[in-house]
């Protein structure tokens, strides 16, 4: 039986032609995560500082340097454990959200190119996507990608399934210069509001992306990772 592929608009191809179209060999970069939860007397939070390796646009390694949970910092252990299960994890295809722009998904989604908004910058376009696949690691929302440079500015979506407990959820990624000529997600803000029981309640996350770094060979691109220097 032959299945149809939805047609991808222009724009959405040259979203994605310029969204791999830097990110050869090796690039490493730091990451910063707050996690904030809140639902009556009960409050629980996370930060975390990591560092994390792309080989040719797909995961090569993450390193967890610190991680502190409601207030008490994880051990050697601890962080090792967790960069353990973030590795087999991504390795394994799961947890990170598969990007409508990316040329490996682009059959996972549905497009439709939106008139510009009124507050959009000149050059901007609007385009609304989703996706059939009911799991984390698609959603349905809309980006905004700039004509001249193919550039995803904004994108928002909200999951096609959510985590434990919640009822409905938002998320914004933030594109940015992270080095000359390569344009990547800087910014991360996901809100999610949820019950357990008769409790409601919010959690938020943030995520920061910062000091990107080019390596020429794996070798130093795993040293600086170990060593915490990218």
């Amino acid at each position: 039986m032959i299945v149809a592929i939805p047609a991808v608009p222009p724009i959405v191809q040259r979203a994605s032609k310029a969204y791999v179209a830097k990110l050869h060999g090796y690039v490493g970069m730091q990451r910063h995560f707050t996690t904030d939860i809140k639902g009556g007397v009960v409050f629980h939070s996370e930060q975390s500082d990591s560092g994390v390796l792309l080989h040719n646009g797909y995961f090569a390694a993450a390193q967890y340097y610190r991680i502190a949970r409601d207030g008490k910092v994880y051990d050697a252990k601890q962080i090792a454990d967790r960069t353990k299960q973030t590795d087999a994890d991504w390795l394994a295809g799961k947890v990170f959200f598969k990007e409508p722009y990316d040329p490996r998904f682009l059959r996972d989604y549905s497009f439709a190119e939106s008139m510009p908004c009124a507050a959009c910058r000149s050059g901007t376009a609007v385009v609304t996507f989703s996706s059939s696949l009911a799991d984390t690691q698609h959603g349905r929302g809309t980006m905004w990608i700039d004509r001249a440079t193919g550039r995803v500015s904004r994108l928002t979506y909200s999951p096609n399934a959510l985590p434990q407990h919640a009822t409905s959820g938002s998320v914004t990624e933030t594109g940015g210069a992270a080095l000359p000529g390569l344009w990547y997600v800087v910014r991360i803000d996901e809100t999610y509001h949820g019950h357990v029981l008769i409790l409601s309640g919010v959690g938020t996350f943030t995520g920061i992306f910062d000091h990107f770094r080019r390596f020429s060979t794996a070798a130093a691109a795993r040293f600086a990772l170990s060593s915490k220097t990218i």
